[in-house]
């Protein structure tokens, strides 16, 4: 018999995001940013770009979740992305306090960024969301790679802070492609799916190639690191596909109304088969 897991109504993600705000781990700042001359080079190497990832403003993110509010009546969901982006600026302000207290110049562009950014603007809803999906889960075997680097006490705390964060914002990104794709015929999310994958390869070529030195330091050569992302990725296609939820017939094709929808169970809640 199938067990069943509920679907994270926005109402909730908004208090999910509000409780993690205040509930957060103390970061030892006090103790300084000490590197080893090869943890320096690994660091340097690669955690400039990703405080540059994680600080974008997502105004065009937070645009798009705009529309689709006034077309679904789902202006919870843009509270929590609100919510979702400051957790995501958190951590670009963290990590750039890693970069100042241990001498690491900050970057101010970079080719790979800027590239999923002009991806980002040119997509609909969902396929930033999926592109988002994609960057997520490289961020999270990243960080556990970062955490491995070095055997400073406040990188590490802060990494296992953000692997936290990390874990909820795929779940997050993951549940509302499912709500988006969830009258789509099965041809096309094995399609999209399939497109994913294909997309997920390049992405992990290009981050291996320009932040290998600082993942081999963590202890990832290039097919654990693949292995693991691609791991991550299944399980995230499992979340996002709509397949997995029951969707009751007669109410399944009914807008989002008033941050919510219709087809709740009685504890307001949909549920996802697993």
């Amino acid at each position: 018999m199938k067990t069943r897991k509920q679907l994270r109504s926005p109402q909730r993600w908004v208090e999910y995001f509000r409780h993690n705000a205040v509930s957060l781990a103390v970061i030892p700042w006090e103790l300084g940013i000490e590197l080893s001359p090869d943890e320096r080079r690994a660091v340097a190497s690669s955690v400039p770009e990703f405080q540059l990832g994680e600080s974008s403003d997502g105004l065009r993110f937070i645009e798009m979740a705009e529309h689709h509010a006034l077309q679904s009546g789902d202006v919870e969901y843009v509270r929590a992305l609100k919510l979702f982006i400051a957790e995501e600026q958190r951590h670009g302000r963290e990590l750039g306090k890693v970069l100042d207290l241990a001498g690491i110049p900050r970057i101010h562009h970079s080719w790979s960024d800027a590239i999923f950014r002009w991806m980002r603007h040119r997509c609909g809803l969902g396929l930033s969301i999926a592109v988002l999906v994609t960057a997520e889960i490289i961020a999270k075997i990243y960080y556990i790679g970062v955490r491995e680097a070095t055997t400073s006490v406040p990188i590490r705390r802060l990494c296992d802070q953000i692997l936290q964060d990390e874990v909820e914002h795929i779940y997050f990104q993951c549940e509302r492609l499912a709500i988006l794709r969830r009258n789509w015929p099965g041809l096309l999310l094995k399609l999209v799916h399939g497109w994913h994958w294909m997309f997920m390869a390049g992405t992990c070529l290009v981050v291996w190639r320009r932040h290998r030195l600082l993942l081999r330091r963590g202890g990832y050569g290039f097919v654990s690191f693949a292995k693991a992302v691609f791991g991550e990725l299944r399980e995230a296609i499992g979340i996002m596909n709509p397949r997995s939820y029951h969707w009751p017939v007669a109410l399944e094709k009914e807008p989002l109304v008033n941050g919510g929808r219709k087809d709740q169970d009685a504890r307001g809640q949909i549920v996802r088969s697993s």
